[in-house]
């Protein structure tokens, strides 16, 4: 096959009647961590082989079987343009379903930060699935002190961080969460805030000492000719 990464699907108009007869396929070309599975209404895990993401279904997480992709990119999600938050809520006043749950953050809201792992993908983007009995596990690289969130981009572009109830472990190079949709997750993480601080504060003293002798011996030079020839003397 001759063709740019991607998904394609396929099906044969001759045996396929659209009823009780099926006969579809896709076909799947890329680079990246990859895994396909099938899985029922009696649940079952779909794991990537390099062991950077697990899909974890509940029974009953689905209503019907669903072939589940992940899939594994180097890449950092980005927040909406001002031209896409626009286009999302041109869609719910239009009465369209939203693409996301109402207690994710959006827009100004959602948090943002570097990357602690990779982007993993979970496909199909429109499923959707039972939030309490799926559960999505992904490997993230963090430093102990640093601030950690996962967040997401939705089947329609929408980027969102998931909020800390649906967050069920966090830490050690683990994270455990909540979905409720397909789409394309990461760990992000910042700085821990109150460190930020305590350093800043930390260098404006030592700065404000530092002009506070520069004037004080500038006003007073005989003080740091007497220190200059005590440490001379000794």
């Amino acid at each position: 096959i001759n063709a740019e990464y991607g998904v394609y699907n396929y099906m044969s108009t001759r045996n396929n009647n659209f009823s009780n007869r099926s006969q579809k396929g896709r076909i799947v070309i890329t680079q990246s961590p990859f895994v396909a599975k099938k899985v029922g209404v009696a649940g079952g895990e779909v794991a990537l082989p390099n062991g950077e993401a697990t899909l974890v279904l509940d029974p009953d997480a689905i209503s019907q079987a669903v072939m589940f992709y992940l899939e594994s990119t180097d890449a950092v999600l980005v927040q909406n343009t001002e031209e896409e938050q626009t286009a999302r809520r041109k869609r719910r006043e239009a009465g369209e379903e939203d693409d996301v749950d109402d207690d994710v953050n959006t827009a100004e809201d959602a948090n943002t930060g570097d990357k602690a792992s990779s982007v993993v993908g979970v496909f199909p983007l429109d499923v959707r699935t039972d939030k309490a009995r799926t559960h999505l596990e992904m490997t993230f690289n963090a430093d102990a002190a640093d601030t950690t969130f996962v967040a997401m981009v939705s089947d329609k572009g929408t980027y969102a961080s998931l909020p800390d109830s649906r967050i069920e472990e966090m830490g050690s190079g683990k994270a455990k969460f909540k979905i409720s949709s397909g789409g394309k997750y990461q760990v992000l993480k910042y700085p821990y805030v109150p460190v930020i601080i305590a350093f800043c504060i930390l260098a404006i003293v030592l700065a404000a000492l530092f002009i506070g002798m520069a004037v004080y011996f500038k006003q007073n030079p005989d003080a740091w000719y007497r220190i200059k020839k005590n440490f001379t003397d000794v």
